[in-house]
């Protein structure tokens, strides 16, 4: 039977289910991010600002659950939250509830599960939620080559398969990994659940992170929440080792960059597991195409009774942000208690935008991709430079090192250069000139952790054959061969994929400055190596634009003042230092219409020339 039609065994009552399968979900826009409001934490909601609703939708988010399963005397923690749950679907608005993972401290004790199963029950046929598997679910702890068998019987896909909003599960028939589809507020929502320290990579489906990224395939237009059991440590920190004794997992740092710094679709995550600090902790960061991701952290099980029944409610109010429509409230409550938790780290907000975030037709901007050999490119340009063997070119060697230190205790240095030509024009898949460039990831193959580099901007020609010897004793950042400032500083970098922001380059290049590409200058002894256009996984450049075709002209007719580089409504020495400081690379905003005074599409040296007789004339 199809996941998206009712149970057999009566209606589906259940909030925001979708059940016709030929739906492909697109995202429809807003007309109000919530549909029900009120409840028990009416009190405890903001002052609604000008224009802003109080209506809300909830998704519960319940910690680890072990030690309140391991004890008879501690599992009414656990049914007083499914209690609470159940009682306020309506009243909290309530579309859907995950469980972070350690259902039972004991994975090979079934009375153990046979107390989680009591308190999870509650919850069948009330409202969408998930379960997966925490280190402690597996018959080992630690050990993700230990048996399933007890979180299979309890939690497998048998326990959701009626259920419409039940999407399915994968790689594995135990069902560890699964997904579920939800309604609220107007969206249609996609829900990853994934199990402790997911093992693979994306490019095998026949793996939990390939199996993953085939559902976000599946649901490209969905936004997605994922919930895993380890992945952001409660110190701020993305776990970077791996536990899993068999030597099978994949640590959050491998998740984030393999997994969801790619898929913009993906705007929360959730996971519990780590309790060395408090338990709670809560960050924003930056995926590739430059959007935000909220990764938040809860987990109580160090506290008095093995966390005394702590939730999270997380609350998605239209209209509740400072300067955009909405906003996710972060609240933590314990039924048992019947309190809230009020420090920084149980409650707080973020805000976004919806309709810009997740409805195409709200959008305007356009992804292009150049990577050599797809789609029929081949203009990426790449070298070593070798102050140890200075006369090489290494034009045709798939691999590129940046080390100080190459080789080994030789104090001699090696820096990269990579080119992507052609990125800028009016065929199809260049970018426009003039575009407004929102966001520019350059990524590339690590093979070989190391201290990574920082990336300049080139400012002079080089060909693939150049050498040490041939670029006179390699890049200097000068302000002459490359930019003083960096676009980024990779800082140390793990094997796999490594993402560098690289917006200012490419915002320059569609505004009509030179495209030289890249120096890779190293900032340590300990050599990183990536792969090269030669390679098997070549660099790939990938740009969100907005081509302003139909806006003001570059040349000047938009009504700037020709040298007012600052914008302050005269030409002076103050916009001679500006453009300096912008054609160096420095981090510098300029009307950039207004330097560019003799119309060629660049700001270079004969601008800065120009502006300053000018000025000195003035």
């Amino acid at each position: 039977m199809s996941h998206f039609d009712p149970p057999v065994d009566g209606p589906d009552v259940r909030p925001g289910v979708v059940s016709n399968a030929s739906d492909r979900f697109s995202i429809s826009r807003r007309t109000l991010l919530g549909a029900l409001g009120g409840g028990a934490l009416a009190a405890l909601q903001p002052t609604p600002a000008a224009g802003q609703t109080d209506d809300y939708w909830t998704v519960v988010a319940i910690p680890d659950t072990q030690k309140y399963a391991e004890k008879e005397r501690l599992i009414s923690y656990a049914t007083d939250q499914t209690d609470w749950i159940a009682d306020n679907v309506d009243s909290e608005s309530i579309r859907f509830v995950t469980h972070e993972g350690d259902l039972v401290e004991n994975g090979s004790e079934e009375d153990e599960w046979d107390r989680i199963d009591g308190a999870m029950s509650t919850l069948d046929g009330v409202v969408p939620y998930s379960t997966l598997p925490g280190n402690h679910d597996w018959a080992e702890t630690n050990d993700k080559s230990s048996s399933v068998e007890n979180y299979a019987a309890y939690f497998g896909p048998a326990r959701f398969d009626d259920y419409s909003w039940y999407g399915g599960s994968g790689p594995r028939a135990e069902g560890l990994n699964s997904y579920q589809l939800f309604s609220a507020g107007d969206y249609d929502f996609l829900h990853l659940a994934l199990e402790w320290e997911p093992s693979g990579t994306v490019d095998d489906d026949a793996t939990p992170l390939g199996w993953a990224q085939s559902v976000l395939d599946d649901y490209p237009d969905r936004p997605t929440i994922l919930t895993t059991h380890s992945y952001l440590r409660d110190d701020g920190s993305r776990a970077t080792n791996s536990q899993d004794d068999g030597g099978e997992g994949n640590p959050g740092e491998v998740v984030w960059q393999d997994l969801i710094e790619p898929n913009p679709q993906i705007f929360l995550v959730l996971n519990g597991h780590w309790h060395e600090d408090d338990g709670e902790y809560h960050q924003v960061s930056e995926n590739a195409a430059g959007e935000s991701v909220y990764e938040v952290v809860a987990d109580y099980q160090d506290r008095s009774d093995g966390g005394t029944g702590w939730l999270r409610l997380v609350q998605f109010h239209p209209g509740g942000g400072d300067e955009t429509p909405d906003r996710i409230q972060f609240r933590t409550y314990s039924p048992s208690l019947g309190e809230y938790e009020t420090g920084g780290d149980s409650e707080f907000a973020f805000d976004l935008d919806f309709d810009a975030r997740f409805d195409p037709s709200a959008s305007e901007d356009t992804r292009t991709s150049f990577q050599q050999g797809v789609d029929g490119y081949d203009g990426t340009v790449d070298t070593n430079l070798r102050e140890a063997d200075p006369e090489s070119s290494d034009r045709t060697a798939s691999t590129i090192t940046v080390d100080t230190n190459d080789p080994q205790n030789s104090e001699n240095r090696a820096q990269a250069l990579l080119r992507f030509d052609d990125i800028v024009g009016d065929a199809d898949g260049q970018i426009p000139s003039q575009a407004t460039v929102q966001s520019a990831t350059l990524t590339v193959e690590t093979i070989d952790e190391g201290d990574g580099a920082a990336v300049h901007r080139m400012l002079s020609e080089w060909r693939a054959d150049d050498t040490w010897a041939s670029m006179d004793g390699g890049i200097q950042a000068d302000g002459s061969e490359a930019a003083t400032t960096p676009d980024a500083k990779t800082g140390s970098v793990a094997s796999g994929s490594t993402r560098i922001d690289v917006t200012d380059s490419v915002e320059r290049w569609a505004d009509g400055a030179a495209n030289y590409g890249w120096a890779f200058l190293p900032l340590g002894d300990d050599g990183w190596d990536f792969e090269t256009a030669e390679g098997e996984t070549p660099p790939t450049l990938t740009v969100r634009y907005v081509d302003d075709a139909d806006g003001p002209p570059a040349d000047g007719s938009d009504g700037s003042l020709a040298g007012d580089a600052d914008g302050d409504g005269d030409v002076d020495g103050d916009d001679v230092d500006r453009m300096q400081q912008y054609v160096n690379g420095d981090d510098v905003t300029i009307d950039r219409d207004a330097a560019d005074v003799d119309d060629d599409g660049d700001v270079d040296i004969g601008d800065i020339v120009t502006v300053a007789d000018s000025a000195g004339g003035g």
